[in-house]
């Protein structure tokens, strides 16, 4: 199947993810500030400077994999490549799971080498932005009420370091009824994996709507 996103919005969205603060170097010249100086003085002899606005935007991404999920790991890959390749953010951190991230994620694709969910989030801050890309048993049609539960605790942990927390769904919304993920959508806000989801996603993320 053809992505449903282009590569190219991939890499745009996230170049639009900026925390800009002005703690860099002090080397770009503030032009009106200079002008204000030369006006109180009279004369010039330097430019005022400023510092320059560094992005410090923080991505942690929790992708799904395997099961119902394989035939997505193609668009899953290159979302997360894309969010690798963007040197404009600050870190990005990415996390596995199988149907639900519990007391261990993982730091690779199949699902071999875990670390401890509390100490990623350990890591998170009120700046961080948070994407879980996941059907949530939509693919397969399923309501189950054990990964319910289970995903609500994650989200519950995640919101308590977090506020900025998207989902984006590779299974378009009209298989979302009477499926785990249509419950979960009221507890975050869930996208579908296309190009208006991404979009959505990514303007919940800079301006932390819900």
């Amino acid at each position: 199947n053809e992505f449903p996103v282009t590569r190219r919005s991939l890499s745009y969205g996230w170049r639009s993810l900026r925390r800009l603060r002005a703690d860099g170097a002090l080397d770009v010249v503030d032009v009106e500030g200079t002008i204000q100086q030369v006006a109180r003085q009279g004369f010039y002899l330097a430019p005022v400077l400023k510092r320059r606005e560094v992005n410090h935007a923080r991505l942690l991404l929790f992708v799904d994999r395997q099961g119902s999920m394989v035939p997505f790991h193609r668009f899953t890959r290159e979302l997360v490549e894309t969010a690798r390749e963007d040197a404009s953010l600050e870190t990005v951190q990415v996390y596995y799971f199988y149907n639900v991230p519990q007391q261990y994620v993982y730091t690779d694709e199949h699902l071999t080498q875990p670390i401890e969910l509390a100490r990623v989030l350990a890591d998170c801050d009120r700046q961080t932005s948070a994407i879980v890309v996941s059907d949530a048993g939509a693919a397969r049609g399923n309501r189950r009420l054990e990964r319910i539960r289970e995903t609500t605790k994650f989200l519950v942990e995640l919101r308590s370091y977090t506020e900025l927390i998207g989902w984006l769904n590779p299974v378009p919304k009209v298989r979302w009824q009477a499926t785990t993920a249509e419950i979960l959508a009221y507890l975050v806000r869930m996208e579908t994996m296309s190009q208006d989801g991404f979009s959505t996603t990514i303007d919940v993320m800079r301006r932390g709507n819900k």
